[in-house]
């Protein structure tokens, strides 16, 4: 039996072990040996190959994995730390604002409980007093804007308390006792001062009121006229009709409320304009006023209250 060469597909003895025409060795069918080998090669090498592919991919995203771990997680960090920081500023200067705010209203209301007790004692006469409870506001304060209208009330009251201090001078170097009642000293110097016709009705043309330590009496009007006369003070008491004076300014007319007057202060007017009493007291606000006690109306004749 002839033996084929599977490569060459040569005719053999069936005795050939290589073929005689390409010297390939021949199996017992005919077929080669080397073929055969070269099949399963090519096999393993085509198994093999998805595998190491697969293999490298793997590796290759292990790698790019890491990569980006190591690079990326800095900047997430970074950005988280960055974000954290401004929250937490915004919130701390938030927080700052609103603890300055709160100061600051607490500080003016304790400022001004200060200035309305001074201005209490500087009412009563106590000056001295007075200027030392407007000494326990620091003076930084009065250098501030923001301060501006407790300095100013600083400063007024300050000229009035330094005012009844010349005057209390002036009265303890005068050696002659002075019983006059139309000179107003000790407590009753508080008296002579200046108002304004606190609500005005239909007709009346009063605007201010100037009493001074001697006595004497000018009322100016809106008109421009004015009038003069001499005051007397005594002590007094006894309920007096009177207006509510809280509003500085009422643009409309206030209610009527009674008083316990402190001091009778009585003029007489010139060229015989009459006489009138006027009953001092003490207001609510922390000023001086003063009422005839008179209904006019609904309300009440004449109230001059201090500024």
């Amino acid at each position: 039996m002839m033996k084929e060469c599977s490569y060459c597909h040569a005719k053999n003895s069936d005795k050939s072990k290589f073929c005689e025409q390409c010297g390939k060795p021949l199996g017992e069918n005919g077929s080669t040996n080397e073929p055969h080998e070269t099949s399963k090669s090519t096999v393993a090498q085509k198994n093999i190959q998805p595998v190491l592919i697969g293999a490298i991919v793997a590796l290759v995203g292990i790698i790019i994995g890491i990569i980006l771990f190591i690079y990326l997680k800095p900047n997430n960090t970074s950005a988280l730390s960055s974000e954290s920081s401004r929250t937490e500023t915004t919130s701390t200067t938030k927080n700052s604002s609103q603890t300055e705010t709160t100061s600051s209203k607490k500080e003016a209301e304790n400022y001004d409980e200060i200035i309305k007790v001074a201005k209490e004692l500087n009412i009563e006469g106590k000056y001295k007093e007075s200027e030392l409870k407007l000494a326990s506001i620091p003076v930084s304060v009065l250098g501030k804007p923001e301060w501006a209208t407790i300095k100013e009330a600083i400063e007024n009251l300050t000229n009035l308390n330094n005012k009844g201090l010349q005057e209390q001078k002036k009265s303890s170097d005068n050696v002659q006792q002075n019983d006059d009642p139309s000179t107003f000293t000790g407590d009753l110097a508080k008296w002579a001062n200046t108002y304004t016709f606190y609500y005005s009705q239909s007709s009346q043309k009063q605007s201010r009121l100037t009493i001074a330590t001697n006595g004497g009496v000018t009322q100016s009007n809106y008109d421009g006229t004015q009038y003069f006369g001499r005051a007397t003070i005594v002590n007094a008491s006894g309920d007096i009709l009177s207006y509510n004076t809280d509003t500085l300014y009422p643009t409309r007319m206030p209610s009527t409320k009674t008083i316990n007057s402190n001091v009778k202060i009585t003029i007489q007017w010139d060229n015989n304009g009459g006489s009138q009493n006027l009953y001092g007291y003490l207001s609510y606000s922390s000023r001086l006023a003063l009422t005839d006690g008179l209904n006019k109306g609904s309300g009440v004749n004449e109230v001059w209250i201090t500024y």
